[in-house]
């Protein structure tokens, strides 16, 4: 594993060609025309060896990369593209933001056909695992570039050196402060590793008698789960009765074998963009043309069989919403998959009032943070009447499914808080608010006030598939006026980043639009107005809620193998079944 004081860095060519290298404080990557040369340039007005750059430590103590110029013919430098160059001389150094590009040589005569070479230098991340480096041609993982980040991880686009997995993938890391405890760390990496095994385990594994391809498929398959050795003498089930308990120990737990760098998990790389991102709520802009109501009912018939498929695990997911859930393609072919199965947790009774640090979250809301898709009960202010969720099980994400009608009927986060608002006062005994559902999703008003209703009320997934199924095609919700500017995500939409769910990356210093296969696929943007994160909670404390992070289902264990670095490492169905 990386140390905490190393940076991969990409350097990338003209061409499309690009190279990894992992820096600690100290080393530099070597760029010129000599052979010995990490990059090597065969260019005429290039030196030798004409630049270094070289990773070190900045007067505050963080890591910075800074390109020294060593050369005759100079080097041009800039942070954006198309912006006017800036000459280093030889002995010259700059510090490098996250993207910068450089030009080899500044100086070329008129007649030298070969001109000048543009490289752009990025800095993908700090202490990435097992990441490749071409210094020495060791490593896993080459990481092309941060999709999301969040409170609780980010999210990587890497390819596999090893050739185990041949497509691109999306590659979790656990994020924690450096300074945080190690029982903060070892909760972090545990969520982390039971959001994996619910793919592994449960969705998509073919030897449960539950599993649907089809089904399986609206979910984002987890491949592998490097997040630490917990129990390998339990099955999952057993497990979790260990680590999920409230009085477990997590500051006295430590691992029989101990492990480096950080815990992270592998998922299969879903080429869409977030269901927010494609109404327009976020900074990108939405889809052109915007969906039309044969693709949201469709896109709401898919969003129940996520729920049924789910639900027959006996699983609640908990953060079902639109930041979790991709959209790929358009018309008859689009389709959605569900990402993030971090809150996600098991029905069983004793879960009900769970208080454990790695099953209750913080729903509490204020006028500056609001989680719209988490039911009432949920939210209550009093320890001693908390619940984690209620039954019939599928209550809680029922809930969360009518908000996501409403969003997608009125295609405003705005009006669809305030129409729910209404239909709380439609179910309580004064009846008012009666006629603001009409026609979402083609439902019938009564049925849709039943999900936002008393949670033994609400209609589980196989009603509401018969529900739609029944439905006429509902009519286009008109357009509400304060659509002019930016919806009810203005707030959001002004800043760049939030860090109570995964954030965009920041793409300040370039100008270079995103590209739609990948952009975003993991922005797990909070809705509009969601508070920042929460601090680390202490022993048993309840994680804050973002929009960051007796079962009759027989034990099922994927394969696993331990590798370097102490970790467990979780397979999906085998080492050698990859995704394509």
């Amino acid at each position: 594993g990386m140390s905490e004081d190393d940076k991969v860095v990409r350097v990338a060519r003209a061409s499309g060609s690009s190279q990894q290298f992992v820096l600690s404080v100290g080393d530099v990557i070597t760029i010129g025309r000599a052979v010995d040369c990490d990059v090597v340039l065969e260019l005429r007005g290039v030196s030798g060896r004409h630049a270094e750059l070289g990773l070190v430590r900045g007067d505050e103590g963080s890591l910075e990369l800074r390109l020294l110029d060593c050369s005759t013919n100079g080097t041009g430098i800039t942070s954006q593209p198309g912006e006017e160059w800036q000459q280093m001389r030889s002995g010259e150094h700059r510090t490098l933001g996250s993207v910068a590009q450089i030009l080899l040589p500044f100086n070329r005569k008129a007649k030298d056909a070969m001109g000048s070479e543009v490289l752009t230098v990025r800095a993908v991340g700090d202490s990435l695992p097992d990441a490749y480096n071409d210094h020495d041609k060791i490593g896993r993982w080459n990481y092309i570039s941060k999709l999301g980040e969040g409170a609780l991880g980010t999210v990587y686009r890497a390819t596999d050196m090893s050739g185990r997995l041949q497509a691109q993938v999306a590659v979790k890391i656990s994020k924690i402060q450096k300074s945080a405890k190690a029982g903060a760390k070892l909760r972090h990496a545990y969520i982390l590793h039971r959001e994996a095994q619910w793919s592994l385990q449960r969705l998509h594994n073919t030897k449960s008698k539950r599993y649907c391809p089809k089904k399986a498929a609206r979910f984002a398959r987890y491949l592998e789960d490097h997040t630490g050795h917990w129990a390998p003498e339990l099955g999952f089930e057993a497990e979790r009765t260990v680590f999920e308990a409230a009085d477990f120990g997590w500051e006295r737990f430590r691992p029989t074998v101990p492990s480096t760098g950080s815990p992270y998990v592998v998922m299969e790389l879903v080429p869409g963009r977030t269901l927010h991102q494609c109404m327009g709520w976020s900074a990108e802009e939405g889809l052109n043309p915007p969906l039309d109501v044969e693709e949201k009912v469709a896109i709401a018939k898919q969003l129940v069989e996520a729920l049924e498929y789910l639900a027959s695990f006996r699983l609640i997911h908990r953060d079902f919403r639109t930041t979790n859930l991709l959209f790929v393609g358009r018309g008859r072919e689009g389709r959605i998959q569900v990402i993030d199965l971090g809150h996600t947790i098991a029905a069983d009774p004793e879960q009900v009032k769970n208080r454990s640090a790695v099953v209750r979250c913080n729903w509490r809301e204020s006028k500056a943070k609001h989680f719209d898709w988490a039911p009432p009960e949920v939210k209550a202010e009093e320890r001693e009447t908390m619940v984690n969720f209620s039954f019939p099980a599928h209550s809680f994400d029922a809930y969360s499914l009518g908000v996501l009608f409403v969003q997608l009927h009125r295609g405003s986060l705005r009006d669809a808080r305030a129409l729910v608002q209404k239909a709380a006062s439609a179910t309580s005994s004064n009846g008012e608010g009666k006629g603001s559902l009409c026609g979402v999703m083609g439902l019938d008003e009564e049925f849709v006030l039943r999900m936002f209703g008393a949670a033994d009320k609400r209609p589980g997934p196989s009603e509401v598939l018969e529900a739609l199924a029944r439905a006429p095609m509902p009519t286009p919700a008109p357009s509400p006026p304060h659509l002019v500017t930016a919806d009810a995500n203005a707030a959001h939409t002004a800043r760049p980043q939030t860090s109570n769910g995964f954030a965009r990356t920041d793409r300040s210093r370039s100008r270079s639009p995103p590209s739609r296969q990948h952009a975003g696929a993991y922005d797990l943007s909070a809705d509009d107005a969601m508070s920042e994160a929460a601090p680390m909670p202490a022993e048993n404390t309840p994680v804050e809620a973002s929009s960051a992070e007796g079962q009759d289902i027989p034990e099922l264990r994927a394969s696993r193998e331990v590798v370097q670095d102490g970790y467990e490492v979780w397979y999906a169905d085998g080492p050698n079944d990859h995704v394509a």
